[in-house]
């Protein structure tokens, strides 16, 4: 089955999914999800604007610009990679002062930690 754009080319939809809203206000797919639920549950007193629609939920593209004050671009510009994070460098090992003498105690012994 062929799926048929109805959209102009670089002209946003008049309805997004919650999770193309997301991206457009920048936020991860969960909260999105859970503040259009919001906006449902308080008739639109707060959340993410949303409706229901045949029981999926819907962004109105005028609703949401409205909401983050602007029109929005489109398409929706994908989020930036920046490769993989690298890891926090590891310290290297904390000497240890044996304070007075040499004198080993009953719990260090239990571990092992004798030279």
């Amino acid at each position: 089955m062929t799926r048929r754009c109805t959209t102009p080319q670089g002209a946003a939809p008049d309805m997004l999914t919650v999770i193309e809203a997301a991206r457009v206000v920048r936020i991860g797919r969960s909260a999105a999800y859970q503040l259009a639920r919001e906006y449902v549950s308080t008739d639109g007193a707060s959340g993410l604007p949303a409706m229901r629609i045949g029981g999926q939920l819907r962004v109105p593209r005028h609703l949401l610009e409205e909401y983050i004050g602007g029109p929005i671009t489109w398409p929706i510009p994908d989020p930036v990679d920046d490769g993989p994070i690298a890891p926090a460098p590891v310290p290297g090992p904390i000497p240890i002062s044996r304070g007075r003498g040499s004198r080993r105690y009953g719990s260090q012994l239990a571990f092992g930690l004798d030279d």
